[in-house]
């Protein structure tokens, strides 16, 4: 399954996008699909974002305090 060549890959999902936007219930399920994927994405941006933030809080209390020294 592996050693699977890349644009074999790519051709299937080419394939496979062609094959749900030509039908009404396609289409639906594609939308889904993506609509999906942008909702799994939400939580890493997040937590990610949400860390950075501490992060750069915390440094910037930090450098504060020492300037203040």
């Amino acid at each position: 399954m592996l050693d699977i060549n890349p644009t074999l890959w790519a051709q299937g999902c080419a394939m496979c996008r062609a094959a749900l936007e030509n039908s009404a219930e396609g289409r639906a399920v594609a939308s889904s699909f993506a609509h999906g994927i942008l909702v799994m994405l939400i939580l890493p941006y997040g937590l990610f974002g949400t860390f950075g933030l501490f992060i750069y809080r915390a440094y910037r209390k930090q450098s504060k305090e020492r300037q203040q020294l």
